[in-house]
Formats: C-alpha cells, sequence, structure tokens
C-alpha cells in the first residue's frame, strides 16, 4: 500500500553519504530507501512505488547514468535528481537529455540546496497529478455532456414518433421498444392497470416469452411494479442495491423471467394525473448501471406517451361525436 509519506529512492556508494543524506530527507518528513549500486537500486525500483530518485552518477558496476535511462524508461514519472562530484557542462546536458530533473554537486554542504531540490520535484510531481486529474474530470465531464446530447436528439425523434400516431397500443409499443433498443436493455415491458385498477397486466413486451405475458398478473399493491405505482415516481435499482428490493422483486418475478439483475428502471405512466400503468426496463448489456441521463431519457419519453395518450383519447372521443 502507498503512503501518504513521499517515498524517495536514495542511491550512492558511499555509506557515510548514505546515511546523512538520508538522515537529512528523513528529518525532513520523506521515508527514504538506500542502496549502494545501480544494479540494487534497479531491483528496488520496480518492486516497489517512489515518488522521486537521487543518485549518484559515479557507481560501481553500472553507471547513474544508464541506471538513469532504464529507470525513466520503465516509470517515465518518476523524477530523477542526479548528483556528482564534477560540474562537467557534458555530463549536465547528457544527465538531463536522459530525462533527469535536476543535477546537483557534490559536496552538498547545505542542507537546504538538498532540500529545496526535493521539495520542487515533489511539488511539480503534485502538479502534474493535479492537471491529470483536471484533464480526466473535464474528459469525463465532456464525454457525458456528449451522450447527453446525442440522447436528448434521440428522444426528440422519438416523441416525434410517437405523436405521429393516434392509435394506443402503436404509443405504448414505440415507448418499451424504442425504449429497450436506445438504452441497450436485454428486456422491458409495460403494465397497465385493469379498469378496476386492482391488478397489472402486461400489454407491451420485449424479451419476454409469450407465455409469460400471458400468465401475467399482479395486484395493484405488489412488486416493484406496484411500488412505482405507489409512490408515483420512478426507481432505479443498481445490481448492488438489489437485496433491499428482494420481497418485490419476488412479488412481481416468481418464476425468474423477469427483473434481470444487472440494474433496472421502471417508470409510473401517468394518465390525466393519475398513474395508469407502469414502464419497467431491466438488463443493460455488459452488466453496467443505467445513467441519470438515461433515467431521464425514458422519463421523457414516458412522460410523451403519457401526453399522446390523451391525445389520441380526445382524438377518438371527437371522432365518435362526429
Amino acid at each position: 500500500m502507498k503512503t501518504e509519506m513521499p517515498h524517495i529512492l536514495l542511491v550512492d556508494d558511499s555509506p557515510m553519504i548514505l546515511k546523512v543524506m538520508g538522515d537529512q530527507l528523513v528529518k525532513n518528513g520523506f521515508l527514504v530507501t538506500l542502496c549502494e549500486s545501480a544494479e540494487d537500486a534497479l531491483e528496488v525500483f520496480q518492486e516497489k512505488e517512489f515518488d522521486l530518485v537521487l543518485a549518484d552518477i559515479i557507481l560501481p558496476g553500472m553507471s547513474g547514468l544508464n541506471m538513469l535511462k532504464i529507470m525513466k524508461d520503465s516509470k517515465p514519472y518518476i523524477d530523477v535528481i542526479v548528483i556528482s562530484s564534477t560540474s562537467s557542462s557534458y555530463t549536465t546536458i547528457r544527465a538531463l537529455r536522459l530525462g533527469a530533473y535536476d543535477y546537483l554537486v557534490k559536496p552538498i554542504d547545505d542542507e537546504n540546496i538538498l532540500s529545496n531540490a526535493v521539495k520542487r520535484a515533489l511539488e511539480k510531481k503534485g502538479l502534474q497529478q493535479l492537471n491529470e486529474h483536471l484533464v480526466t474530470d473535464l474528459s469525463v465531464k465532456n464525454r457525458q455532456l456528449q451522450e447527453m446530447l446525442d440522447m436528448m436528439k434521440t428522444a426528440t425523434r422519438l416523441c416525434s414518433l410517437i405523436s405521429s400516431t393516434t392509435e394506443a397500443s402503436s404509443i405504448l409499443r414505440i415507448l418499451v421498444e424504442k425504449a429497450v433498443e436506445h438504452l441497450d436493455a436485454q428486456q422491458g415491458y409495460l403494465l397497465l392497470l385493469d379498469k378496476s385498477g386492482s391488478n397489472f397486466f402486461m400489454k407491451i413486451s420485449v424479451g419476454i416469452s409469450l407465455e409469460t405475458v400471458k400468465e401475467f398478473k399482479l395486484p395493484c399493491d405488489r412488486g416493484i411494479s406496484g411500488l412505482v405505482a405507489s409512490r408515483n415516481k420512478p426507481l432505479r435499482i443498481d445490481a448492488k442495491d438489489a437485496s433491499k428490493y428482494t420481497r418485490h422483486i419476488t412479488e412481481e418475478d416468481q418464476n425468474g423471467d423477469l427483473l434481470i439483475a444487472q440494474g433496472s428502471i421502471s417508470f409510473p405512466l401517468r394518465i390525466k394525473d393519475k398513474v395508469a400503468g407502469v414502464v419497467n426496463i431491466f438488463g443493460k448489456k455488459g452488466g453496467t448501471s443505467f445513467t441519470d441521463t438515461e433515467c431521464e431519457f425514458i422519463a421523457l419519453l414516458a412522460n410523451h406517451a403519457a401526453i399522446a395518450l390523451n391525445t389520441a383519447g380526445q382524438f377518438h372521443q371527437k371522432k365518435k361525436a362526429a
């Protein structure tokens, strides 16, 4: 587990320098791992996560510059500060070209020099991480906005399709079939109350056997649909929340043919301010949950279908009167 304390890998072939610099870093609140060779440092570097590497250039065996190259190739996001007893411009330029963040020259007599270099490197890393989080958040929000715009365009087109007919059965079929299609769901069905308002019957279905449709009958105060109708508001159930509604699910789905557990949206169908039925969309493909945008989508379709049904009823009444 990564600690909140910045973890620094310090590499130098001098045990005395390791102790002095290590003690300084620990005193300044850092967690420090010490290595006396590039080979040992690379092994530890691959096993653990570090926030910064401080390394001498001149080491026994593999040089510090070769070690720097391997580290930056492996984990380019980790900064390396190289330390050397020479201030040769050639060596400095080569180290920086290989990806070193900074270059310190021994002896480091003032511990503030080391401390400031380390703090600058860690501050830079913190700013990079913050920038990455902001870019990621912006990307997610942009994607969500685009999804919402696409969904609203689809909803507008479907609302026009619903309004194009005055047949109640066609309105309801468009509502359920298009909701299942555009929400990428596995099943969907619409329940309507009988004339007495006592029981739900299945009027439209997608992905459900004909036998289940014919046999379906649910008291108005039972099941998920009864819960949604009594509350007169939509209900979204994620897979992790399904256990809270076990009784209601069992009441509505006694044979296990309905109410797939990968998430659901249930929405009351209101006509003239009264609940006439419930739209149920279940089992989003891929096992993910339905989003807020998708809930708004089905709400918009259901509300528009209710308006269309009311308009269709008025149309047929006027047609009969004529």
